[in-house]
């Protein structure tokens, strides 16, 4: 039997007093568990994918069979979403994930640097992280605070570069022959009809227009990561660097390990616990497809909205220009497009115009039929020009009315030049065993035939034509810039200038973005405050131009897929009008005032 003392009974106690939680005493109201600590927020700029000025999608077989083919993203849509990250009230840190291909010319690029200069006046913070880039990403990146890029990875620092295909030895080897009549030498939209390889004169007038627009890129290279100019063009010599050289160069800041984007946010924001927001995130909605809902938008033409307030109208001028009446994707066709500029001419609504052109020409009787369009306009609205990626030949000729002319620097512009062209498909046609047989009054009915070529008779009348045209477009140009005739001839022959070499010969006025032409169109119709702006027209899309491409695929005569290779064929090379009124047959002689089809790699 144990027996306890007093004691040994207060001992017990004690340590069972020590071995029992210890409660404490809070006042009351305070028994709510501390918040967590708060994340870091990021705004977060995921730059991927193709964007377009006027985003819209025709119908491109090629495209479709290679697995292409999507549609691009609104260009102004994401610059506006970028462009208010300067207004945020707060200080969250600017994330750029440029993993992903992006796809923006060098007018884009120029309009997206001047947004990052608001955002650093703003005092926003800006990184960014990069895999493996190419000059475009690598461009983007530059404009940010600090640049990290994946211990892996790497830089493909290449200066841009023009590309124009020349397809006369295939077309040879098809049966394919070309007619050309032309006014200049440089008209280089004529030279993959004619010739295997560039002339050397065309050549060194390009060259000197790609190191024009180069000048822009190594500029925004070297102020923004403090080097000199020679040393950013001895690093785009080089082109391929490693992730450690390009940090070696000072391209970069630092070298992470090849772990996503986020933990290279996490690596260059010294946390783990950041909070991402996408700025630039969409909120579509998943559909199924309908077969009702695609036939009514295939046979329902998609019609811009009412503007119910005051406004200044962006007008978007995009694709090459064509002769006809029925609006199509991804083309400019002149009745559509002058019954659009009238019908913001006539809205009390419209305050100002800035017409944003991104076209390399095409027709010059389609050109006119905009151009009178685009001075009638100007004569009722303050009016001014905004070129994008390329204003050229047609595309030049429809902002002679004597208006202002903003263009970036890597703007394609000039090509003041004109030329007939004509395929002679008569091989072709008998190899694979056809031909026409025509009862003519006259043998001149046979003149546009697709089974010949000119002759030289007829070769010199249709040059009596071109010059008419030619020279009408050096009066225009004259005119609306205030200068002679005689000081416009030096300059047009074709040739092609970038924007700041434009500038130069007094061809546009300055060289400015979007928002700089939309500043000044505000002004000139004195407008106070805010004001809305409206872009116009609504991008179509590829429901939209399937009804038109299915119209002109089944109007090529005979049918086949032999019209439908040529189709592409010319595609290939700018021509696919020019083919396409030859195989429709019926069609007038036309005169072209087209730019060369240059596509920019960089």
């Amino acid at each position: 039997m144990q027996t306890f003392t007093l004691a040994t009974l207060f001992l017990t106690v004690a340590l069972a007093a020590q071995d029992a939680p210890v409660k404490e005493v809070k006042p009351k109201g305070t028994d709510k568990p501390a918040a967590a600590p708060a994340k870091l927020a990021v705004k977060r700029i995921d730059f991927k994918g193709a964007y377009a000025d006027l985003p819209e999608q025709g119908m491109d077989l090629t495209a479709l069979l290679m697995g292409g083919g999507a549609q691009a993203k609104d260009f102004y849509e994401m610059l506006g979403k970028v462009d208010a990250l300067a207004a945020d009230a707060s200080d969250a840190p600017i994330f750029l994930d440029l993993t992903q291909p992006v796809m923006v010319n060098l007018a884009q690029l120029a309009e997206i640097e001047r947004a990052f200069s608001k955002l650093r006046r703003a005092g926003k913070k800006t990184y960014a992280y990069l895999e493996s880039a190419d000059a475009t990403r690598y461009q983007l990146a530059a404009l940010c605070d600090e640049i990290a890029i994946a211990d892996m990875g790497g830089l493909d620092l290449v200066a841009p570069a023009l590309s124009i295909t020349y397809m006369k030895d295939l077309y040879d080897l098809l049966g394919i022959h070309y007619d050309v009549v032309r006014c200049g030498d440089f008209k280089g939209a004529a030279e993959p009809y004619m010739v295997s390889k560039m002339s050397d004169h065309l050549r060194a007038h390009l060259t000197e227009m790609v190191a024009r627009m180069n000048s822009e890129i190594v500029q925004r290279i070297a102020m923004r990561r403090g080097l000199r100019a020679e040393r950013v063009r001895e690093l785009q010599g080089k082109r391929v660097l490693t992730a450690a050289e390009a940090k070696a160069a000072g391209l970069v800041d630092r070298v992470v390990p090849w772990a996503g984007a986020d933990k290279g946010a996490v690596q260059m924001l010294g946390r783990d616990d950041l909070a991402f927001e996408s700025v630039l995130a969409g909120k579509k909605k998943r559909q199924s497809f309908n077969p009702l809902s695609f036939l009514s938008e295939l046979m329902s033409p998609k019609r811009d909205k009412e503007i119910e307030e005051p406004a200044l109208v962006v007008l978007h001028l995009n694709g090459p220009i064509v002769d006809g009446d029925k609006a199509q994707a991804g083309t400019l066709v002149s009745g559509a497009t002058a019954n659009l500029i009238r019908s913001v001419a006539a809205d009390a609504n419209v305050k100002g115009v800035v017409v944003r052109v991104n076209s390399p020409g095409g027709s010059a009787t389609a050109s006119e039929a905009i151009r009178i369009a685009l001075a009638e306009l100007a004569s009722k609205k303050p009016t001014v020009f905004s070129m994008g990626r390329v204003a050229g030949s047609g595309g030049y000729w429809i902002t002679c009315i004597g208006r202002p002319i903003f263009a970036e620097v890597g703007t394609i512009t000039g090509s003041i030049g004109v030329l007939a062209v004509k395929p002679n498909l008569g091989p072709l046609f008998r190899r694979v065993g056809m031909h026409d047989e025509m009862i003519a009054l006259d043998p001149s009915a046979e003149m546009m035939s697709a089974e010949r070529g000119w002759t030289d008779g007829e070769k010199t009348q249709i040059q009596g034509m071109i010059d008419d045209v030619y020279t009408r477009f050096l009066n225009l140009v004259a005119t609306s810039r205030g200068l002679r005739v005689e000081d416009v001839k030096p300059l047009a022959g074709g040739r092609v200038y970038s924007g700041n070499h434009a500038s130069e010969l007094k061809l546009i006025d300055k060289v400015g973005g979007l928002s700089d032409a939309l500043a000044f169109v505000k002004k000139e119709a004195k407008v106070e405050g805010e004001i809305d702006v409206t872009h116009m027209p609504q991008p179509r899309s590829f429901i939209d131009g399937l009804a038109e491409e299915l119209l002109s695929v089944r109007t090529l005569i005979p049918d086949g897929p032999v019209r439908i290779l040529l189709q592409r064929l010319g595609a290939a090379t700018g021509a696919c009008t020019v083919l396409r009124d030859a195989l429709q047959g019926g069609s007038p002689l036309r005169v072209w005032a087209l730019a060369p089809d240059l596509e920019v790699r960089f």
